[in-house]
């Protein structure tokens, strides 16, 4: 692995050999430190912005709230730790059946729930609390609707009963959705460590070159 401090060390001693005085030579080092810096500054904002993409794509405002440049590194990581944001199964009958009503027999309520109907777009840049990555969600978030204009209608609206006399683990039951992202942060963690290896390299080789 490329060390950014080395390379800049082995410039320093390159530039020291062709009888460059401490001074220009500590400018040059600086000005290709400051340049290496520049370029993965960008690089980090397109990983942050392929993060973002990753969590719009699927619905995890939570995971968005959470990313963050890790601290003294290349990388892209999260202030909880976790990269893994799936939601557990959901029993929906007791809330289904609020403004229920009574069977003709008694023994219960009932409620017919309309399934199968499109439901509207959720925007989930209205939800994300640090300004920047909401402003880049929004973005991400527009290109995709404007992309996505054609795809098919949903189905038509059907319905079906609940009642309070089905099983509320069993009958109207959201099932898991898995939110995993631990694979998706390493692939662009990898990226990004080739991407700095390879700004190193090119910015040294220009000044070695040049001089």
């Amino acid at each position: 692995m490329i060390n950014k401090h080395f390379e800049l060390d082995r410039l320093r001693s390159a530039l020291i050999s062709r009888g460059l005085g401490d001074g220009v030579v500590e400018t040059i080092v600086a000005k290709a430190n400051k340049e290496i810096e520049s370029a993965m500054a960008d690089k980090m904002r397109e990983a942050m912005d392929r993060a973002i993409e990753l969590g719009i794509d699927k619905k995890s405002t939570d995971f968005i709230n959470d990313l963050r440049p890790a601290p003294g590194a290349y990388e892209i990581d999260t202030f909880s730790g976790l990269t893994d944001f799936s939601i557990p199964p959901f029993p929906m009958l007791p809330r289904l059946l609020q403004n229920a009503k009574p069977m003709k027999d008694g023994s219960g309520v009932y409620k017919v729930i309309p399934v199968g109907k499109q439901t509207p777009r959720e925007t989930i840049s209205n939800n994300i609390f640090d300004s920047q990555k909401a402003i880049n969600t929004k973005r991400l978030e527009d290109a995709k609707a404007q992309y996505n204009k054609m795809a098919p209608a949903a189905s038509a609206t059907q319905f079906r009963t609940a009642t309070s006399k089905q099983s509320q683990t069993e009958s109207w039951v959201r099932p898991e959705k898995s939110i995993d992202f631990t694979d998706d942060l390493r692939d662009i963690n990898v990226g990004l460590q080739e991407d700095l290896e390879q700004i190193i390299m090119n910015v040294v080789r220009e000044y070695e070159e040049f001089i």
